[in-house]
């Protein structure tokens, strides 16, 4: 991995120890409570893989306690932590644990608990321990091999948005596993705090419900304080730790991409601090290497996430530069790749593009933060269909509804 960072999950049986004032410290009376400031949000970053983010008010040590297996007492629940370059993460409010082995089509109880931290060089010292409550998971792939999520996107912080769309009754009805974001949704994110209020609480009240997120970055979390800070939030994707990945997910392969910003790396908002350029190379060409794969040649459903559009749909003259970028160096993967359904957002207004030359699959773009534009699209997958139906807040259908039959490998 490029940040030689690994999430070592811990069995019950292991032989390293818990932490521990006894096994690895002088033992102190408490000092500080590591309490939840941020609860818990459950991340899909992977075919077996969910990341648990949290952050506590002081310093502290994180673990995740987690099982799918019904029968197993709490006490016997495999642990798992952060390890970077063989040192448990610690000392630190913010905590991002991955839970690897997972098995999407069965359930999964969950639990963090942290533990307020004082290094000094030669000891730690521990305070109290907090627990942040079982969180159940429900299977996200039902028992007939079938799919069904939810994709917002553009929400720009308006995070009212979130429960009423959801609300919405076909969608609640439908009772989607996941929330994908498909960028844009937290906007130009000033702090920690901002963050917090602009996504990540409403993403805990999610998780708390037992739907866990998806996560595509747009590019306004390229831009504010936090952008450089992202990873504290949102954890990157098991297997290329970056923001885009391929995994199979039930009947579907997904394809996860980063966008970049809309503009060039010179221009003014970025002051010389934006490299966005290679980012979007290297990345296209990790894309154009997996479509060409034995993995992907599986003749499952494809379907593709992205935030901004590879078209010339964007009319402002500062932000075409990022679809021509992404037709350059990402939509001739996409071609290749036989997708079945690109879902892209960035335009504020929903629309369709049905299949056109150089683009041999169909696209739907979602809409705007304001409740006259906004849209959530309901995806629901099965062995053998693949539809997606776009809403709007008063239920209706401002785009045709897809059904769509899977291309062959």
């Amino acid at each position: 991995m490029n940040r030689r960072t690994f999430l070592a999950t811990l069995g019950a049986a292991a032989t390293l120890p818990a932490f521990s004032a006894e096994a690895t410290a002088k033992k102190a009376p408490a000092q500080n409570q590591a309490a939840f400031v941020q609860p818990p949000t459950a991340q899909i970053v992977g075919g077996d893989a969910l990341a648990i983010c949290w952050r506590t008010a002081t310093p502290s040590a994180g673990t995740v306690r987690w099982t799918q297996d019904p029968d197993l007492p709490r006490d016997r629940w495999p642990r798992a932590r952060r390890v970077v370059d063989g040192l448990v993460a610690s000392n630190r409010p913010d905590h991002l644990v991955t839970l690897r082995g997972v098995d999407f089509a069965k359930p999964l109880r969950f639990e963090v608990e942290s533990v307020a931290t004082t290094m000094d060089p030669w000891w730690t010292r521990f305070g109290e321990r907090s627990a942040g409550g079982i969180v159940t998971v429900p299977a996200l792939i039902r028992p007939d091999g079938a799919l069904t999520f939810a994709v917002l996107n553009d929400l720009h912080a308006n995070t009212a948005l979130i429960p009423k769309l959801l609300a919405i009754p076909a969608v609640a009805a439908a009772k989607p596993a996941f929330v994908a974001l498909n960028g844009d949704c937290a906007g130009n994110v000033p702090g920690p705090e901002g963050l917090r209020k602009a996504l990540l609480g409403p993403m805990a009240d999610l998780t708390a419900q037992g739907i866990p997120l998806l996560f595509a970055r747009g590019n306004h979390e390229y831009r504010g304080v936090m952008a450089r800070r992202l990873r504290e939030a949102f954890a990157p994707y098991a297997g290329t730790d970056a923001y885009h990945a391929a995994f199979d997910l039930g009947p579907l392969s997904l394809l996860i991409l980063d966008s970049g910003e809309d503009k060039v790396d010179s221009h003014r908002e970025y002051c010389g601090l934006l490299e966005c350029e290679a980012l979007i190379a290297q990345e296209g060409a990790w894309a154009q290497a997996l479509v060409r794969s034995p993995a992907w040649r599986t003749g499952k459903k494809r379907l593709a996430l992205c935030h901004i559009p590879p078209t010339n749909g964007d009319p402002r003259s500062d932000a075409k530069h990022g679809p021509t970028r992404l037709r350059q160096h990402l939509a001739p993967a996409l071609a290749e790749g036989k997708i079945d359904l690109l879902l892209a957002a960035h335009d504020h207004r929903a629309s369709h593009l049905p299949p056109a030359p150089g683009r041999p699959y169909p696209t739907l773009i979602g809409g705007g933060p304001k409740e006259s534009s906004a849209t959530v699209t309901l995806i629901a997958a099965t062995p053998t269909t693949l539809t997606a139906t776009t809403y709007a807040l008063d239920g209706s259908n401002p785009l045709p509804t897809l059904s769509l039959t899977p291309k062959t490998a």
